[in-house]
């Protein structure tokens, strides 16, 4: 099992890596690495820059409430699980790479469509459709081919790599989209997220990738799918996207989405150089959360919203550093893929739910959603503190047996 130390100097390891990359053949951020941790930025950049403006597109084109286009959002958090049973074969079957990019591609060509769709269920398919290659492409790179590319005594380092570069893809996105939401159209954004897109499977296609010979497997299997050893933990881990996400659906602020990258930030560059009991860094990092949603709940305009922004930054990015240690270290190791796109797919899910449930808080509760983002950051700290902890403690002394 590794401990805290060793976990801060993964994170230690991972600034230093971003700093200062080599090419060396055991070193994590090499080429292949390096270039497979980009193209999930750009990815992320691409799909979330599209959520705010996609929404006030559709209140706006097609008349829709907050409450339903909201409804709309989660649908693509839901289609995620779709292919779920198939990913096994996919990647086994045929090139992950060439799983990846095609995934990438659609996605892309679908981003184009948008603009042109004349029916609402045909929205509703072409969102559908993109969370479907959304979900295969998460997982052939951060649970494939990043492991392919990636030293065996790297792999739990460059789990965490890459999941941070997932997070600052998805606050670049939020960040650009509401800013260019000011300043260009739908359509032009939607070229934007193209382009950024392609740039990811450029990227993707230059990583060099050992031959590996096609299985003959069932088309039906839960690997590489969900791990449901680690499903508790994720259930509880959903707490932190799920406040973000009612954020997310709730303050249309870019410089606020800033606040909260900074915070992030910060909070990497400590956990880099000081050491963190994770039952405490949990109880911090909801214990922030909480205080940014509180001065969100009685004020969100000027100082207070960027101070709200850093704290919820702060505290989230604090949480999720002992969430993804723990379903890190819960799968076996040929489990690796399955627990990490476990993860994945919750996280994910986490955050689209918030956004609806947001939404509906909005028109349900007096305007104000920060009392459901409080009641959820207070149950994930009570649940973790009381159950999983001990849960995942109890795993790891059994694997020591």
């Amino acid at each position: 099992m590794i401990s805290r130390t060793n976990l801060s100097s993964i994170d230690s390891a991972m600034v230093m890596g971003i700093l200062h990359p080599s090419e060396g053949r055991n070193n994590l951020w090499n080429r292949n690495f390096s270039y497979l941790a980009v193209a999930n930025l750009l990815l992320h950049a691409a799909v979330y820059m599209l959520f705010p403006v996609f929404h006030h597109w559709m209140v706006r084109q097609w008349h829709c409430s907050d409450l339903y286009a909201g409804g709309v959002t989660a649908v693509f958090g839901i289609s995620l699980f779709l292919p779920g049973l198939f990913n096994n074969y996919l990647v086994d079957t045929y090139k992950r790479q060439t799983v990846c990019i095609r995934s990438i591609l659609i996605l892309a060509l679908v981003t184009l469509a948008y603009p042109y769709v004349e029916h609402f269920h045909t929205l509703w398919l072409l969102w559908m459709i993109q969370g479907v290659v959304f979900a295969i492409a998460l997982m052939a790179t951060g649970s494939t081919l990043v492991i392919d590319v990636t030293p065996s005594q790297k792999r739990n380092q460059a789990n965490t790599c890459f999941t941070w570069a997932g997070i600052f893809g998805m606050m670049s996105g939020l960040i650009g989209g509401y800013y260019a939401e000011s300043l260009i159209s739908f359509p032009q954004l939607t070229y934007v997220s193209t382009l950024l897109a392609i740039i990811a499977i450029l990227l993707i296609s230059m990583v060099s990738v050992s031959f590996r010979a096609p299985l003959e497997l069932p088309l039906l299997s839960f690997d590489r799918f969900l791990l449901f050893r680690s499903l508790g933990p994720g259930v509880n881990m959903m707490a932190v996207p799920f406040v973000l996400g009612i954020v997310f659906g709730t303050i249309y602020d870019s410089f606020f989405y800033l606040c909260i990258t900074g915070g992030v930030i910060c909070f990497l560059l400590l956990k880099a150089t000081v050491a963190v009991d994770g039952r405490l860094l949990v109880a911090l990092g909801q214990i922030l959360t909480g205080a940014g949603l509180l001065v969100l709940y009685f004020s969100d305009a000027g100082i207070h919203l960027w101070g709200a922004g850093f704290l919820i930054g702060l505290g989230a990015a604090a949480s999720i550093s002992q969430f993804l240690f723990v379903m890190i270290q819960l799968p076996l190791h040929c489990e690796r893929g399955t627990g990490y796109h476990t993860y994945q797919l919750l996280w994910e899910l986490g955050i689209l739910l918030g956004v609806m449930s947001g939404k509906w808080a909005t028109a349900s509760l007096s305007g104000n959603p920060f009392i459901v983002a409080l009641v959820a950051c207070l149950a994930g700290l009570i649940v973790y503190q009381l159950a999983v902890h001990r849960y995942y403690r109890r795993q790891m002394e059994q694997r020591k047996i």
